[in-house]
């Protein structure tokens, strides 16, 4: 891929470090794994994925394969001969909202202890500005190498992470000492040979913009669900709202879906390290604060619109399909899906949850929740007097089983293909339930069910369609009924 080839060690072996260390072997690099967990090394060293993430495990075998990736607990095999270093450790927040840098003091401690030659340190976990001043006072404290300190955030998308990492839009890195960049530039020499954008800031930019992407992106998140609720109260079409918006290329289309708001592991807290990094630079962000109470407030809504819709939740069973917070990962981190799952516990509901990657995970946050496993068990309805499906990420050719034990249906996040979905309860008689994309009450209600908006609209395109399909359900029912 052009450039030479460098050892590199990747401190963290989570969703960023693992994608990057294989992504980095994937270029030519002799990359090692490093991480404190002895069950997580043990495992990846029997190339056993410790999450899901569509196409590590491939990029993983294959590089493991050939040679160029390699996983340890040992700090000084890790290091050795190294001439870079990544840092991809966890910041969760605080109890007060500000990151706990814990790990990374302790990573960066590790390589001054034990580098056996000069290294470039790349910080790519998500940090506040001005971190990289504690780590130069850090080293100053006594090293026997020169350290040089590169900022370098990660912008992977969780379900998209590998693809992300292999074909970047953009390589960010904020360093003082040129010598850093020209290391950086040769381990991403092919893709930035590919027309892949690098912007080389200082140390504090390359900090802060990581934390402004994430914070922007909440925001266009959290005016689609504001957006929503007057969108109800007005009439207007959200989708198309926002179609109008998106078609701006000042605004841009991606992040103004409206829904049950945002999740996972890096936006909450992200928020709040920001809000937090603001105020000790002396600014009152206020804007980040209503950002999170927007979020809540988006599924407080949802709940809202479901309890209405089947009055008392108390012995209705309720049907979770997709717990983890996005479609393509198992993170159930912050999810919507299990915040919405802990709200109809609470209202006396009883859950039955299932998701094609998440239901482990699930459990380890709420430990007597009922998974099913597969969507036909979730579906058998028993004694319960009414079901609501909550459908986000079930395969769309599973899903007239599931709609012939339940009475109700409820999307808080459609996938592609979902209008066969709407075909399929108009089919069964059923009551559905729907959020974030509806359609329009005047074509939906003639077909037979129960239309309850939470927000968005189709097209009358997609209108057109479930009835054509509709109408040839029935044809092809009625031919089967005379055979």
């Amino acid at each position: 891929m052009g450039g030479r080839y460098i050892k590199v060690a990747v401190i963290g072996v989570g969703h960023v470090g693992l994608v990057t260390a294989a992504t980095l072997a994937k270029f030519g690099h002799e990359v090692v794994g490093l991480d404190s967990d002895s069950a997580k090394v043990e495992a990846l060293q029997r190339k056993e994925m410790p999450f899901f993430e569509p196409g590590l495990q491939e990029l993983v075998d294959e590089t493991s394969s050939s040679g160029h990736l390699s996983f340890t607990k040992d700090a000084p095999s890790a290091f050795s001969g190294a001439r870079c270093v990544f840092i991809c450790v966890g910041t969760p927040a605080r109890a007060d909202g500000e990151a706990n840098l814990m790990a990374v003091e302790a990573a960066a401690t590790a390589v001054a202890e034990h580098v056996d030659g000069d290294v470039v340190l790349v910080q790519k976990s998500t940090v506040p500005v001005h971190t990289a001043d504690r780590l130069h006072r850090l080293f100053a404290r006594g090293c026997k190498h020169k350290i040089t300190l590169v900022s370098s955030p990660e912008f992977l998308r969780e379900g998209a992470a590998v693809a992300d990492s292999l074909e970047p839009e953009r390589i960010l890195v904020g360093a003082e000492d040129p010598e850093a960049h020209e290391v950086m530039r040769e381990l991403y020499a092919g893709v930035l040979d590919a027309g892949c954008r690098y912007f080389a800031t200082d140390i504090s930019t390359a900090e802060l913009a990581k934390h402004a992407c994430n914070a922007f992106l909440s925001l266009k998140i959290s005016f689609a669900n504001a957006l929503a609720r007057i969108c109800e109260a007005s009439g207007a079409d959200v989708v198309r709202v926002a179609d109008i918006m998106g078609s701006d290329p000042r605004i841009g289309r991606e992040f103004l879906n409206a829904g049950i708001g945002f999740g996972g592991y890096c936006f909450p807290k992200d928020l709040l390290a920001f809000k937090a990094a603001a105020s000790q630079l002396g600014y009152d962000f206020g804007l980040l604060d209503e950002i999170s109470h927007i979020n809540r407030e988006a599924l407080r809504a949802t709940f809202d619109k479901v309890q209405d819709a089947v009055w008392n939740l108390e012995s209705k069973r309720i049907l979770v399909l997709g717990l983890a917070f996005k479609a393509g990962t198992d993170d159930v981190r912050e999810s919507p899906a299990l915040n919405l799952v802990r709200l109809l516990r609470g209202a006396g509901a009883h859950v039955v949850g299932h998701d094609p990657q998440a239901n482990r995970a699930a459990l380890a946050e709420i430990a007597d929740l009922e998974v099913a496993d597969d969507i036909y068990e979730a579906a058998e309805t028993g004694e319960a007097r009414e079901s609501v499906i909550f459908t986000g990420f079930v395969q769309e050719e599973d899903l007239p089983e599931v709609y012939a034990g339940a009475r109700a249906f409820a999307y808080p996040s459609l996938y592609e293909g979902y209008g066969n979905a709407l075909v399929e309860a108009v089919f069964y008689g059923k009551p559905i339930v729907v959020n974030r994309y509806s359609v329009y009450e005047s074509d939906i209600r003639p077909l037979g069910f129960r239309f309850i908006e939470i927000s968005g609209a189709v097209t009358a395109e997609t209108v057109r369609e479930v009835r054509e399909a509709l109408a040839n359900r029935r044809r092809q029912a009625a031919i089967a009924r005379r055979n």
